[in-house]
């Protein structure tokens, strides 16, 4: 019979939140599907000009959804026999939506003189800033390193406890998280007259931390 161990190793690293990621939401209605694309572009065209003049690269603002599609509305029609009232569907003109995101590294001060170039543009989008680390990655990788070593470890030690040997490594499974980096769910998100109201942000966005855990399966050697 196969002589093997089986170890769990966990490792968690943590690095300062150094990029800061914006979207913003443009999205309104116009009476025909022409306008409200002549409109959804202009918008998005005067937002990533005001954008750009604080600082950010015009070619770095990107387009992430866009959609122009018909709008509904109900009317009431009369009331059927059991005196409940009937609807129907008609046309009510379209609706745009327009997102846009770009990143830049963390900086309150650019950050602020976004949203106040923004307010300017005579829009109100919805605004949603987030923050991650800028080597994700890299911290994946030395966090599942460290799982991986804390694992052969406590494995090493228990075989050797009893006499035996470590042997050849048979499988690894392994699950990350992330924590500290946020979507549009869960992001900071600021109606823009309220953002506009300081004269600067003050933010410390909390560190983004990786955990990475593993399992892992030797046989054991006499």
């Amino acid at each position: 019979m196969e002589r093997t161990i089986r170890m769990k190793g966990r490792a968690t690293v943590t690095a300062p939140s150094d990029i800061t990621v914006v979207s913003m939401n443009i999205s309104g209605k116009e009476t025909g599907f022409a306008e409200a694309l002549e409109t959804m572009s202009r918008t998005t065209g005067r937002l990533k000009d005001l954008i750009s003049s604080a600082g950010i690269e015009r070619d770095s603002i990107k387009t992430s959804d866009l959609k122009v599609e018909q709008s509904y509305r109900k009317v009431k029609i009369g009331t059927d026999r059991n005196g409940y009232d009937k609807f129907k569907e008609v046309e009510d003109g379209f609706d745009y939506y327009q997102k846009i995101h770009f990143e830049f590294p963390t900086d309150n001060t650019v950050l602020s003189d976004v949203i106040k170039n923004v307010s300017k543009s005579g829009a109100t989008p919805r605004i949603i800033f987030s923050f991650r680390n800028s080597d994700p990655e890299g911290m994946k990788n030395r966090a599942l390193a460290e799982a991986c070593r804390h694992a052969q470890e406590e494995a090493e030690t228990i075989v050797t406890a009893v006499g035996a040997k470590l042997g050849k490594l048979l499988s690894v499974d392994r699950n990350f998280s992330t924590r500290g980096d946020y979507d549009d769910e869960d992001g900071y998100d600021m109606p823009l007259r309220s953002a506009c109201l300081s004269e600067s942000m003050d933010i410390d966005p909390e560190d983004y931390s990786v955990d990475q855990s593993v399992e892992m399966v030797w046989e054991i050697t006499d």
